[in-house]
């Protein structure tokens, strides 16, 4: 039986998630249009610094998740099978940060507007590196605010997301 449709303040959180993905992607972590973009977010998720920081980490990797299935799309073989490992993990890592959160998190939007157009494997995976990039001050943030499990988590994803941009980084030219 399907749902009711969803709310006009729904569609909205939506389009902000949108925005800040846009924002996540082409200008980096951590500026004021992230923060505005918390009227998504489920009012028992709090405004504490940990809230904020485990919420925005779960936002770059709904962002993340997506833009690797783009990504996997342009890639074959091993290339691809990383991508697909790559959105594995983050799905994990989700569901750990979303523990932490102690609430659900808001829903990932259902698109998001990448930097630029990806039409072959090169553009794939130099979207691969620059999503991983993105990601680690995110993790680095919830590792500055939390400790226990919390804290080892966010040091693992950041570690892991470091090594897959190393891994979709160019090789140098000889």
């Amino acid at each position: 039986m399907p749902g009711p449709a969803p709310s006009p303040a729904r569609t909205a959180g939506t389009a902000l998630g949108c925005v800040l993905v846009s924002v996540l992607l082409l200008a980096g972590c951590g500026s004021s249009p992230e923060q505005s973009s918390d009227s998504s977010a489920p009012p028992s998720a709090g405004t504490s610094p940990v809230s904020q920081s485990i919420t925005e980490a779960i936002k770059g990797i709904d962002a993340a998740v997506y833009a690797y299935g783009i990504v996997g799309a342009h890639l074959s073989g091993s290339a691809q099978r990383q991508a697909l490992r790559a959105i594995t993990t983050l799905n994990r890592q989700r569901l750990g940060f979303e523990l932490a959160l102690g609430a659900p998190a808001a829903e990932a939007a259902v698109a998001y507007q990448l930097p630029a157009p990806v039409t072959d494997a090169t553009q794939a995976k130099a979207l691969a590196e620059l999503l991983e990039m993105k990601l680690i001050p995110l993790f680095d943030q919830v590792a500055a605010v939390t400790d226990g499990a919390s804290h080892a988590l966010a040091l693992k994803a950041s570690r892991k997301a470091a090594q897959r941009a190393q891994h979709w980084a160019p090789e140098p030219a000889s």
